[in-house]
C-alpha cells in the first residue's frame, strides 16, 4: 500500500513499529476496512501479490469481501502478465517434455504434486528470507528494535549505469570522491533503482542477465542486496523470478573440497532441499546473488567451465562458471564488488556503480536514524554546513557513524548537559563514535546493565580509557598490521596472535560472521568498517609512539611517502612496520595518516589520559620542520594529504609556520571536493603573503568550491580556474575579487560556461582593476551580447596586455568590436582566433594530447562540447589562412580532435 502511494510514510512506519508483529496485520485491517475506497485499493494490491501471503489470509479476504472476488471481465482479480508467466514457465518445466528428468529425480510423484510441493517450499523460502533480512545488522544495539527494520532504515542509493574506473592505487574513498565530482559536475549520471537492475534500457536490445554492482566499502552494496532479496521475498520486485538465493563470497572461501551448485544451495538454504533440482530445469526461474567478489580469495579471470549443477568441483570453478554463464546460462546473476582491476568486466551484460547518497537522501537518512523531525533536521543542517562531514556523508556507513557521533551532542543540548562542541574534523567524529562503542561494550560486559544507560555519551573519561586500554591496544595492533597487509578478514588463528580468544572478542568492534561448513559453523571476523580499522590502527600508533622526534618523522616519511629510512631509529613501532612492509601500500594510508595527526593532537593536549601519557609540546618543533620540508616540494594528491593532516592536527602555531612556506599550490587535475577546498582555505588563511600560483585547473571545484576559496583568490598572482564547471555566478565572484585590493596578474577562466552575462561582470571589473595583465576566456560560451560593455570598460583599463577570446560564438559584428578596441588599446594583444597565434594552436594540440592520455576527462560533456567548438572555429578559419606552418597546425589539430571525438563517442554525451 505504501509503494502504491496509499499510505503516507508516517502511517507506514507506525504500522511497522507495532509489536507483536501480528498487531501490524490487525492494525492494517482496521485501517483499510473503515473506508470503502481504501479497502478496494487494498484488495487490488493484495491481488497483485497474493502468492506472497498465506492461504488463511486469502480465504479470510474472500469470505469477508466476496464482492471484490467476482470473476468478471476486467475485475481487479486479474493477474498481472509477469506473474502469470512465472508460474506458467515453471509448469512447463514440469510438463511432459521434462518427464524423463523428473522420473530420475522422483519416480513416485507426478508433476502436479511436484508443482504444489515447489510452491510450498518457495513460500517457506520467502518467509525465511523475510525473517532473516528484515533487520539491518549493526555493531550497536538500537534502543528500539524497530529502528533497525530494513523497511524503515534503508535509504535509496544513487546507482548509475557506469563502468567502474581503474585509478592509481590510493584510498578508495578519494577515488570515489573524484568520480562523483566528475559525474555530478556534468549531470551525466543516470539513476537506476534496485528493481530495475535487470530491466533493459531504451537503448538496449536484450535483458541483462549478469550484472556487476561496484562501490567502495560502506557504500551500501551488501545492504542493497539485502534490501533487494527482501523486497523480492515480499513481492515488491522481480515477480518473474521464482527463486532468489544469496551467497556471501567471503563465506565461500571456507568451502573445503569439491562442491556442486546443488550442494551449495542446500547447505545455505536447507528448506530448498527437495526442490532445487526442479527449479534449475529452467534457469530463468533463478536469481543468484554473489556478494563481495573483492573478498573472494580466488581469481575468476580463468577457471574450468562447469555445466552441470550436480558436478562437484572446486569452489573457484563453480563461481567462475556462474559468472561466465557456463553454468545455468539463463539465470540472473548479480555480483557485488569493490572496484578492483581483477574483475572480469567483459563477463557482465550490465555494470553499475553505487555512488551513495545525494544531499536530500542524507536528510532522509537522518530522519530515519533519529525518527524525530526537529532533531534530525538540526543534525542534517550541521552536517551540510561542515564541509568535512558533508564530504563524507554520501557514504551510508559514514553517515551512520556521523549520526551516531553527533547524537549525544544534539540530544543533550536541550538540558544543558553538553559541555563540548560537536565534532568537526574526521578524527573528532571517529573519537566520539569510539566513545559510543566503548560505552556500549562496557554495558555489555558489566553485570550492572543500567549503570550507564542514562548517561550522555560525549567524552571518553580517563577511567573509561583505563578500563579499555588493553582492548584498544590489542585491537589497534591487529588493525594496524592487517592494514599494512591490506587484510580485512580474520580467522580465529589470526586474532589469537593479538591476545584475543574467539569467545571473548568485543562484538562492538568486530563483526562475527558464522559460515556453515560440513554441518558445522565456522567463524570469520571483520571490523565494522574499513575506516574504524584505520582509526584504531592510528590510535595504536599514537599509543606506541615514544617521545623521540626522529621516530615520529621517520614514521611519517614511511606512511605519507613510502620513504624507507636509511638509518631507522631503534623502536618497536618502526622496526615491526619495516618487517611487514608491502609494495604500493602507502597510497592507501591517506585516511590513516589523517587519523594519526588528529590523535597525535589529542595525546599532546592530554585527551588520551588513561590510555597513554601526554607528549610534550616540544614535539611540535621537529614536526613543523618536517612539514616545511615536505610541503615546499609536493604537488597533487600528496600535497593535498599534507594539508588535511595539518587540519586534523589543529595546532595553530604549526599551521602558521608551515603556511608561510607555501608560495605555489598545484592541484592541476586533482579533483577537489568541498572538504578539500575548505582544508586548502584553512591552511592558507594562516599565511599573510601572496601566492605566486594557485593552479586548480580541471579540479572540478564547481561553484561550491569556488565560494569556499573566495577569501584566498585576491592573494593569487596567477590563478588557474580552467575547466571547473563554473557558470555566471563564478564570474560574479571573480569580478568582486578583481575589484578588491587584489594581486591577480594572470587569470585563466577558459573552458568554463560563464556565458555572455558572466563575462560582462569581468569587463566591468576590469574598468577599475589595475593588476590584471593576462585574461583567458577562450571557449566560455560568449556571444555578441557578451561584448555590450566590452569597449567602454576596457578602454578605461591600462594594465591588461593579453586577452584570449578564441573559440566563442562571435559573429562578424562581435569581431568588429574586438577590432574597435584594438584601435584604442594598441598595447593590448587580442587573440580572437586560433589561427592568430602559433602558441595558442600548440597549446590546444597539447590539450588534445592530454585528453587522449586521460580518457576520464572526456566523461565531461563540456570537454566534448569544447572540442566541437574548437573544431567549428578551425573549419571557419582554415580557408582564410595563408601561412603554411599555421595551416599545417590547423589541419593537424582538426584531425586530432576528430579522431578523439570519434574514439570517445561511447563515452561522452
Amino acid at each position: 500500500m505504501y509503494e502504491e502511494g496509499h499510505f503516507s510514510q508516517e502511517k507506514y512506519f507506525k504500522l511497522l513499529e507495532c509489536r507483536p508483529e501480528i498487531n501490524q496485520v490487525m492494525s492494517m485491517l482496521e485501517m483499510v476496512t473503515k473506508d470503502d475506497e481504501v479497502c478496494r485499493k487494498f484488495i487490488h494490491v493484495l491481488q497483485q501479490v497474493k502468492d506472497y501471503y498465506c492461504p488463511e489470509l486469502q480465504n479470510w479476504m474472500r469470505n469477508t469481501f466476496p464482492v471484490y472476488f467476482k470473476q468478471t471481465p476486467g475485475s481487479i482479480e486479474k493477474e498481472k502478465p509477469e506473474k502469470k508467466s512465472t508460474w506458467s514457465r515453471i509448469k512447463r518445466s514440469l510438463s511432459s517434455k521434462h518427464t524423463f528428468k523428473l522420473e530420475q529425480l522422483d519416480t513416485q510423484r507426478n508433476p502436479l504434486i511436484i508443482f504444489c510441493q515447489l510452491k510450498e517450499s518457495l513460500r517457506y523460502h520467502k518467509h525465511s528470507i523475510t525473517f532473516q533480512k528484515k533487520k539491518i545488522q549493526g555493531n550497536l544495539d538500537a534502543s528500539r528494535s524497530c529502528c533497525e527494520l530494513i523497511e524503515i532504515k534503508y535509504t535509496e542509493l544513487l546507482i548509475t549505469n557506469e563502468d567502474p574506473v581503474e585509478l592509481p592505487d590510493q584510498h578508495e574513498y578519494f577515488i570515489l570522491a573524484n568520480r562523483r565530482a566528475r559525474i555530478y559536475a556534468h549531470n551525466k549520471h543516470q539513476k537506476i533503482t534496485l528493481g530495475d537492475l535487470l530491466t533493459p534500457m531504451a537503448s538496449e536490445s536484450k535483458t541483462p542477465r549478469r550484472v556487476l554492482v561496484t562501490g567502495i566499502a560502506g557504500i551500501g552494496k551488501s545492504l542493497a542486496m539485502q534490501r533487494l532479496i527482501h523486497d523480492w521475498a515480499i513481492g515488491m520486485v522481480y515477480r518473474d523470478i521464482a527463486c532468489a538465493v544469496h551467497f556471501a563470497l567471503r563465506e565461500l572461501n571456507l568451502a573445503r573440497g569439491p562442491v556442486s551448485f546443488i550442494d551449495l544451495v542446500k547447505r545455505n538454504h536447507v528448506h530448498l532441499d527437495d526442490v532445487v533440482e526442479k527449479l534449475c530445469l529452467d534457469p530463468r526461474n533463478l536469481m543468484i546473488i554473489l556478494d563481495g567478489l573483492d573478498e573472494f580469495q580466488y581469481s575468476i579471470n580463468e577457471g574450468k567451465a562447469v555445466k552441470s549443477i550436480s558436478d562437484a568441483v572446486p569452489i573457484k570453478d563453480l563461481v567462475f562458471s556462474l559468472i561466465k554463464g557456463y553454468l545455468l546460462p539463463g539465470a540472473s546473476v548479480m555480483v557485488t564488488s569493490r572496484p578492483r582491476p581483477s574483475v572480469p568486466l567483459d563477463a557482465f551484460d550490465r555494470r553499475v556503480v553505487i555512488l551513495g547518497f545525494e544531499q536530500e537522501q542524507v536528510r532522509e537518512y537522518c530522519f530515519r536514524f533519529f525518527r524525530d523531525k526537529e532533531l534530525s533536521e538540526d543534525v542534517f543542517q550541521y552536517i551540510i554546513q561542515n564541509e568535512n562531514l558533508s564530504g563524507m556523508s554520501f557514504i551510508p556507513l559514514y553517515c551512520f557513524i556521523i549520526c551516531t557521533a553527533l547524537s549525544s551532542f544534539f540530544q543533550c543540548r536541550e538540558n544543558g548537559s553538553c559541555t563540548e562542541k560537536p565534532p568537526q574534523t574526521i578524527t573528532e567524529v571517529y573519537r566520539s563514535y569510539l566513545c559510543t562503542i566503548m560505552h556500549h561494550h562496557m554495558r555489555q560486559s558489566s553485570s550492572r546493565d543500567n549503570e550507564t544507560d542514562s548517561e550522555p555519551i560525549v567524552l571518553c573519561s580517563p577511567p573509561i580509557y583505563t578500563a579499555m586500554k588493553d582492548v584498544l591496544y590489542q585491537l589497534g595492533k591487529l588493525a594496524y598490521y592487517s592494514l599494512l597487509e591490506n587484510k580485512i578478514l580474520f580467522y580465529p588463528e589470526d586474532i589469537q596472535k593479538y591476545g584475543f580468544h574467539p569467545t571473548e572478542l568485543p562484538d562492538s568492534f568486530l563483526q562475527r560472521i558464522f559460515v556453515p561448513e560440513s554441518g558445522q559453523q565456522r567463524e570469520v571476523f571483520a571490523f565494522f568498517h574499513l575506516t574504524l580499522q584505520e582509526h584504531l590502527a592510528a590510535l595504536y600508533c599514537v599509543m606506541s609512539l615514544t617521545p623521540m622526534a626522529e621516530e615520529l618523522t621517520q614514521c611519517l616519511d614511511l606512511w605519507c611517502f613510502g620513504v624507507i629510512p636509511e638509518d631507522p631509529v631503534q623502536c618497536e613501532l618502526l622496526s615491526t612496520t619495516l618487517e611487514i612492509q608491502t609494495d604500493n601500500q602507502w597510497e592507501r594510508l591517506q585516511m590513516f595518516s589523517r587519523f594519526f595527526m588528529g590523535l597525535l593532537c589529542y595525546r599532546i593536549e592530554g585527551k588520551l589520559k588513561g590510555l597513554v601519557e601526554c607528549l610534550s609540546c616540544d614535539i611540535l618543533d621537529p614536526l613543523t620542520i618536517w612539514f616545511k620540508g615536505k610541503i615546499r616540494y609536493e604537488v597533487n594528491q600528496k600535497l593535498l594529504n599534507l594539508l588535511h593532516c595539518l587540519r586534523e592536527l589543529q595546532q595553530e602555531t604549526v599551521v602558521r609556520n608551515v603556511a608561510s612556506e607555501i608560495d605555489e599550490v598545484n592541484f592541476f587535475k586533482v579533483t577537489l571536493n568541498p572538504a578539500d577546498c575548505a582544508t586548502l582555505c584553512y591552511v592558507l588563511q594562516h599565511c599573510n603573503t601572496s601566492l605566486k600560483i594557485l593552479n586548480i585547473g580541471y579540479a572540478n571545484i564547481g561553484i561550491q568550491g569556488l565560494r569556499i576559496l573566495q577569501l584566498l583568490l585576491h592573494r593569487c598572482q596567477t590563478l588557474y580556474l580552467r575547466y571547473n564547471s563554473l557558470t555566471k555566478e563564478a564570474a560574479m565572484i571573480v569580478s568582486k575579487v578583481l575589484k578588491s585590493d587584489c594581486e591577480v596578474r594572470s587569470l585563466l577562466m577558459c573552458g568554463n560556461s560563464i556565458g555572455s552575462e558572466g563575462v560582462r561582470y569581468l569587463w566591468d571589473a576590469l574598468s577599475s582593476n589595475d593588476t590584471l595583465e593576462e585574461l583567458y576566456v577562450d571557449i566560455t560560451g560568449i556571444t555578441d551580447n557578451g561584448l555590450d560593455n566590452f569597449v567602454s570598460c576596457l578602454t578605461h583599463n591600462s594594465t591588461l596586455r593579453l586577452l584570449t577570446i578564441a573559440g566563442n560564438n562571435l559573429t562578424e559584428s562581435g569581431k568588429h568590436l574586438l577590432v574597435e578596441l584594438q584601435e584604442f588599446r594598441q598595447d593590448l594583444k587580442i587573440l580572437r582566433s586560433f589561427a592568430g597565434d602559433m602558441g595558442l594552436l600548440q597549446a590546444y594540440l597539447d590539450w588534445v594530447e592530454d585528453l587522449k592520455k586521460d580518457p576520464q576527462q572526456l566523461e565531461s560533456a563540456k570537454n566534448a562540447n569544447a572540442l566541437r567548438n574548437v573544431l567549428w572555429e578551425l573549419e571557419k578559419e582554415e580557408p582564410e589562412v595563408e601561412e603554411n606552418n599555421i595551416k599545417a597546425r590547423i589541419l593537424l589539430l582538426k584531425k586530432e580532435i576528430t579522431e578523439l571525438l570519434e574514439s570517445s563517442s561511447g563515452v561522452v554525451c
